[in-house]
């Protein structure tokens, strides 16, 4: 029976999510795990350039799996063709990797798409693709898939409790980023090997609630305005198509190795993508290799504005 009267929850204005019509679960992670456990694939073709947590469905689930690499311009470097009982996962870097998505999956006929960095990326038609809500927006959990294989009803998985996960969010909100930082990280940490659930009601509510053309119009404009004044030093040459990316960040790569720390003591905050790549390469020094350590995204949310991005110019270009 429905509960009327008394103190009032967190309200939010009523909308409609991004990606309305995908299967909404808790974790990107776990979307790759109900299309692995769906179509009953026997192997995997992973890039070198990911995060680990990929691999936790694969290795839960005894799947095999090879790495492959990709080149200066984040294409596949993959000749060959795979068997009926592969898949090919592919990464949208940044946002901004679409094109090249749409062609793999003209290639491929399995193929997975990792939209974890791309939010407003179109899901590809024959092409099962995964998105995370948390990569891109201040939510406790939230990740969408589209598939057209449905052999477990989603009322049969458990909504994610997002209880221990709501501090940190609000305590951006009203302390420092610095102060609340052990929380993130611990509740990032709490989702490993975490069994498939479907996306938290707080979660659903928060996502339906956004502007998201407002969103978007932010994130490219301040992408905009780092390129023009970083793209002479950037070693990266990646264009965003404005009709249709949206970036996660300003992917900046410079020979600098003290960078890193002069915009973190400017309480800029880039993440390192990713730790983990350094140990599968095996000491081979590739492409990825040169990412995980020298790169920095820079941030584009939408959070901030021109002013922000100017802050950000000024501590690269001293």
């Amino acid at each position: 029976m429905k509960s009327i009267g008394g103190y009032f929850e967190l309200e939010f204005r009523e909308g409609v999510q991004y990606h309305e019509t995908a299967l909404k679960l808790s974790t990107a992670r776990q979307c790759l795990e109900y299309v692995l456990r769906a179509k009953c694939y026997n192997k995997i073709y992973v890039p070198f350039y990911t995060c680990d947590a990929i691999l936790e469905p694969i290795l839960k689930l005894g799947i095999s799996y090879e790495f492959y690499h990709i080149d200066k311009n984040f294409e596949p470097v993959f000749d060959r063709a795979i068997e009926e009982d592969e898949v090919f996962l592919y990464t949208n870097y940044w946002g901004l990797k679409q094109k090249t998505a749409e062609l793999l999956a003209r290639r491929f006929r399995n193929l997975i798409v990792d939209n974890s960095q791309a939010f407003f990326a179109k899901p590809i038609d024959g092409a099962d693709t995964f998105y995370s809500a948390r990569k891109f927006l201040g939510v406790p959990d939230g990740a969408y898939l589209y598939t057209n294989c449905f052999p477990i009803p989603m009322t049969d998985y458990p909504l994610f409790d997002p209880q221990s996960h709501i501090s940190y969010l609000t305590g951006r909100l009203t302390h420092s980023a610095e102060q609340h930082y052990s929380e993130f990280t611990a509740c990032e940490a709490e989702f490993s090997n975490l069994d498939i659930h479907r996306m938290s009601l707080l979660s659903d509510r928060i996502l339906r609630s956004l502007d998201y053309n407002r969103i978007a119009k932010s994130r490219r404009s301040n992408y905009r305005c780092l390129h023009e004044a970083l793209q002479a030093t950037n070693e990266l040459k990646i264009d965003m198509d404005d009709t249709r990316d949206v970036p996660m960040c300003y992917p900046f790569l410079s020979r600098r190795p003290e960078l890193r720390q002069r915009l973190i003591e400017q309480r800029i905050y880039v993440p390192r993508f990713w730790r983990n790549v350094t140990d599968w390469l095996n000491g081979e020094l590739a492409f990825e290799h040169e990412l995980a350590c020298d790169l920095c995204p820079l941030p584009v949310d939408q959070r901030y504005d021109e002013t922000d991005m100017q802050t950000i110019i000024e501590c690269i270009k001293k």
